[in-house]
Parts: structure tokens; sequence; C-alpha cells
């Protein structure tokens, strides 16, 4: 079985790694699979293909001049009649689009992961609203990961599948934790609260910047970590210097050894506005870190409040200091949270049962 995973790709984040880790397991002998990635003039570096690369997986790159671009529909319909592909699986809404276009008139079947819609503006809305109908019309199985996704889909086209860690990576390691926490000059006795995810307005790093403003106050010794690039880089800079903030707060730019990271801080935040599924709050699960987290999106899916972490209201600062104070407070309430939340992401999303998924809905549309 050959199979192609087409994404349009801006960085190295959730559904790139899905998309990794799927091509990596369905490349096993029997099966090819393919990182096929589409290149515009908005991301000419293409860190999914690189670390495809790196892990010897079969790539392909479609080069794309923006927006619809009919030479990208062509060049994806020549890649996939020459490399014989039995399925195209896709990955956000505009390769859904150009994927769908390209296998009309042909015989290969459309898969495609809705892993969430999170940029906030109006042209993502509208081209939402395109994917749904394209999807809905011409692709033989969406893969969901939380029921709360497409629920209005028809149950025949739309199945649940669970993002999956490898687990065994997030192990805390006491080497890494020193290492992360040197190259940063954080003391022992120093805590760390992180966040890590693109730089963006969607993300809301900013609400952060502004709970560390206010806890630095009353906790000296603790210090935040911002792990991720991207747009809203320089303007959280300028809001880091205006609350004086350089020393408590550090912008560390994109970490490839995202296990060390985890190694090394004591509480994980995510301050999103708008969410899917994401990839950080289980891996900080996995790795024995109690979480806090906006109740957007799928999130509320991920966390059971109070009991596997702890969920505050977006844009809520007042609410987000006060639940950070409990848990710099209260270390035994740290450890009760992080030891629930590992045990649920042990058993709810290991990569085997991802990929176990995967596999029945590849056999059952070839």
């Amino acid at each position: 079985m050959n199979i192609a995973h087409f994404i349009s790709s801006g960085g190295l984040f959730g559904a790139e790694n899905i998309v990794l880790t799927l091509a990596r397991h369905f490349n096993d002998g029997g099966n090819t699979a393919f990182v096929v990635a589409l290149r515009d003039s908005r991301f000419p570096r293409l860190e999914i293909i690189e670390k495809a690369n790196e892990l010897h997986l079969p790539t392909f790159v479609i080069e794309s001049r923006g927006r619809l671009d009919m030479r990208s529909v062509f060049q994806l319909r020549k890649f996939l009649i020459g490399h014989k592909i039995d399925i195209l699986h896709t990955h956000n809404y505009k390769s859904d689009i150009i994927g769908a276009l390209a296998v009309q008139c042909g015989r290969v079947p459309l898969v495609t992961t809705a892993h969430g819609y999170t940029e906030m503006n109006r042209k993502v809305s509208a081209y939402e609203k395109l994917d749904r109908w394209v999807v809905r019309h011409f692709f033989k199985k969406v893969a969901v990961v939380t029921d709360k996704i497409l629920s209005d889909f028809p149950s025949d086209k739309r199945v649940v599948i669970a993002n999956g860690l490898d687990i065994k990576q997030f192990q805390k390691n006491a080497s890494q934790r020193k290492a992360v926490r040197e190259r940063y000059g954080i003391q022992n006795d120093e805590m760390v609260i992180a966040t890590v995810g693109r730089l963006s307005v969607e993300k809301n790093q900013a609400m952060l910047v502004e709970a560390a403003s206010r806890l630095t106050k009353k906790f000296p010794n603790v210090r935040f970590l911002i792990v991720g690039a991207g747009p809203e880089e320089q303007q959280l800079r300028r809001l880091i210097t205006e609350k004086k903030l350089e020393r408590q707060v550090i912008l560390t730019g994109f970490i490839k050894d995202m296990p060390s990271v985890y190694s090394a801080i004591d509480i994980f935040v995510l301050t999103s506005l708008t969410e899917g599924i994401p990839l950080t709050i289980l891996e900080a699960m996995a790795a024995n870190v109690p979480v806090v987290a906006t109740r957007v999106g799928g999130i509320p899916d991920l966390i059971e409040d109070e009991k596997t972490g702890l969920l505050v209201e977006s844009r809520n600062v007042a609410e987000l200091c006060a639940q950070l104070e409990t848990l710099i407070s209260d270390a035994s309430k740290r450890n009760e949270l992080a030891e629930s939340a590992s045990r649920y992401v042990r058993s709810h999303f290991s990569q085997e049962k991802m990929v176990e998924g995967y596999r029945k809905v590849y056999e059952e549309i070839v």
C-alpha cells in the first residue's frame, strides 16, 4: 500500500509531528508512506521535509505561488500517478482542497485528519467553510481527534482517532533538567513555568506575560519560559521590556529537543484563544508536569478540571494567576495533578493505538 501524507506546513507543530509519526510507522516493509508538503512564498523553508529526510522517509515538495495555484494541483496529480499512490491522506484545509482537485477523475481515495482550526482570521474561517463542504462531498473518511470536531458529519464517514505520543521519550531526566536550566541561567531553587507553541495571536502568550508581571511580585523565585517562534515574537519582546520582566521571562525561540524542556519545568501553561487538540498538553502530561490551560476548543476533552489539570477562562488573567499561585504554593497538588494526568495519557494516547486506528481506516477504504 502506497500512502501520501499531504500537508501545507508553516513549521514543525502538532499536525506535522502526527504526519511524521504516521509516515514512520507505515514505512514498514509492506507499505510506503510519503511526506508531501506544500511550499509557498510565506514558508520557503519546510522543516517537516527536513525532519522527514533526517528520518530517511520518502518526501516530495509541491511548489505554490500562494492562494489556490492550479500548478500545485497538477504537480500533486502527477506525483500520485507516478508513484501509484493508493491513499491520499491530507492534514489541513489547503491540502484538503488541493488534494480533492488533484484526484478528480482519478481513483485515489481521500482521507483527512481534522486537527482543528486555530488561526483567528476571516480568511481562515472562509476556508474552513469551503473545506467542510469539500470533505463532506469528496472524502471517504475524516478522522477527528475528538468527538466534538465535525460532530454534524455522517457517522459512516467520521472516525475518532486520538493523537498518539511516543510516551517513553517524555520520561523525566535529571541531567536534561540541569542542562536546560544552566542554558537559561535558572537556579536549582527557582520554579519554572513554561508555555510551548507558535508565537501567534491565537496562542495568546501575552496573557502569560501579564500573569508573570503580577506573580513575580509575590514569587520572585519563579521564572517563565516561552518556547517557540512566530510572528508575535517582537510584540512579546516589547511587552516583556515594557513590564520590566527581562530576567523573569525568557523567549527561547524554537527548541528541537522538547523532552529536555519538559524535564526542566515545573508547571506547563497554555493560554490559547482557540485550539484543536494540542499535542503540547499531552506531552506535558506524559512528562509528569502539571498543566493549567484555557477552556477552549478540544482542551476540556483532555483535561478534567481539578483531576488531570486546571482549566481557566480564556483572557481571564486573574483566574490564571490564582490557579498558578495555588500550584506554586502547593507541591502536593502539583504532584497529584501530574500523576493523574500521566496515567490518563498513558492509557488513552499511545502511538500504537493511533497507528492501529489509521491502519483500520486505510484497510477499509482500499
